[in-house]
């Protein structure tokens, strides 16, 4: 099973400008607790939701989210192997960025492996 098999391509973005409390709202609204932070069509940063709701609402989405150099990105093509999926819930991560040639395609969350494995 490759990434681009499982990955959602149906994901929230938010901006580097936009404020904290209005992307919560947006993460909530959508059913959402994580998104990309997209500047010129490209990944610039991660959010999570518990990460905002640490943060001051009334900032800008920049001041708390983390930096692409700070997180781990994965290939559609990469394979899904039990190393990556030991690492997610180890590390209890949200989701990845599945990113190809500097442009975020989807994200890939241990939610959409579970529905991969369950609905085989």
């Amino acid at each position: 099973m490759i990434v681009k098999e499982v990955m959602n391509e149906n994901f929230l973005k938010v901006s580097p400008s936009d404020i904290v409390g209005e992307v919560v709202q947006s993460l909530y609204k959508n059913k959402k607790s994580y998104a990309p932070v997209i500047e010129d069509e490209e990944i610039v940063g991660w959010v999570t939701a518990l990460d905002l709701l640490a943060g001051c609402k009334h900032v800008k989405t920049e001041e708390a989210m983390l930096f692409l150099d700070e997180i781990k990105t994965v290939n559609p093509n990469d394979e899904i192997t039990d190393e990556l999926i030991s690492e997610i819930i180890e590390n209890e991560v949200f989701a990845y960025p599945v990113v190809e040639n500097d442009k975020i395609v989807g994200t890939l969350s241990s939610f959409d492996i579970l529905k991969k494995l369950t609905f085989k």
